[in-house]
C-alpha cells in the first residue's frame, strides 16, 4: 500500500511539471515583441525607389500639342554639314554664325542668297513645341516661333503669302498620315509626313528633300512626345 501511494505521488508531480512547462511556453508565445534594434551608427537607410511615371493616354490622331524629343530625333546638323560640303561650303564660312553672313547674293552654290540659306537652316531646325489642329480640310501647324503652316488637303488654289510666318501648303491624307507636297527654299521638291507612332504616344515628322549639287535624297525624322501634364 505504501508503494502504491509513492507511485501515485510521483505521477502527480510529473504531470504538474508538464502542465507548468506548457503554460510557460504559451505565455512566451503571447508576449509582445521587444523594441526593434536601432541601426548601427553611420548606417544609411535604403532609398525608396521612385514610382514610375504613368504613361500618357494614347492618341488616335496626329492632332494636339507635341514637344520635341531631341534624344530620339535625327540630328539635322549632319544634313547641314553634308549639304555645305556638297555645295563647296557656300563660298566659305564667315564669323557670326550661318555661312555667308550679310545680305544679297554672295558666292555659294547657284548664286544662292543669304535669305535662302537662312530658310534652309530654319527648315532643318525643328521647333521645340508644335500644335496640330484641323478645321474642315485644313490642318494647321503652329510652332513656338509664332509660325503657322496651313496644310490644305482639298486641292484648293493656294494663296501665296509674303509673310514667312504664314504659308499655305498642299497636302493629302494617306490613311491616318498627312503628307505634304511642297518645295524647299531652293525650289527643289520636298515633302513632309506626319504620323502617329504604333503606340499612339509619339508623333513622327519625316522630312524628305534633295540636297547638294547632285540633288541626293535625304530623310530626316523628328520625334515628338505628348507634353507632360502641368501640376496644378
Amino acid at each position: 500500500m505504501k508503494v502504491a501511494r509513492t507511485i501515485l505521488r510521483t505521477g502527480f508531480v510529473g504531470l504538474a511539471s508538464l502542465v507548468g512547462l506548457a503554460f510557460c511556453g504559451l505565455v512566451a508565445a503571447q508576449a509582445p515583441a521587444g523594441p526593434v534594434p536601432a541601426p548601427p551608427p553611420g548606417a544609411v537607410p535604403a532609398a525608396k525607389a521612385p514610382e514610375p511615371r504613368p504613361l500618357p493616354a494614347a492618341r488616335q490622331s496626329i492632332l494636339g500639342d507635341w514637344v520635341l524629343n531631341r534624344d530620339e530625333s535625327d540630328d539635322p546638323r549632319r544634313h547641314m554639314r553634308d549639304d555645305e560640303d556638297s555645295n563647296g561650303g557656300y563660298g566659305g564660312r564667315r564669323p557670326g554664325g550661318w555661312p555667308g553672313g550679310g545680305g544679297g547674293r554672295r558666292g555659294g552654290y547657284g548664286g544662292e542668297s543669304d535669305s535662302e540659306r537662312q530658310k534652309m537652316h530654319e527648315l532643318l531646325s525643328p521647333p521645340t513645341n508644335i500644335t496640330l489642329s484641323m478645321t474642315g480640310a485644313e490642318v494647321d501647324l503652329k510652332d513656338d516661333h509664332d509660325r503657322k503652316r496651313a496644310f490644305m488637303t482639298d486641292r484648293r488654289k493656294l494663296q501665296k503669302s509674303k509673310d514667312d510666318n504664314y504659308q499655305e501648303i498642299a497636302a493629302k491624307w494617306e490613311g491616318s498620315r498627312l503628307v505634304t507636297d511642297e518645295k524647299n527654299p531652293r525650289g527643289g521638291k520636298m515633302s513632309r509626313t506626319f504620323e502617329l507612332s504604333p503606340d499612339g504616344r509619339q508623333l513622327y515628322e519625316t522630312l524628305n528633300l534633295k540636297l547638294g549639287r547632285n540633288n541626293y535624297e535625304t530623310s530626316t525624322r523628328y520625334v515628338y512626345d505628348i507634353p507632360a501634364p502641368t501640376e496644378k
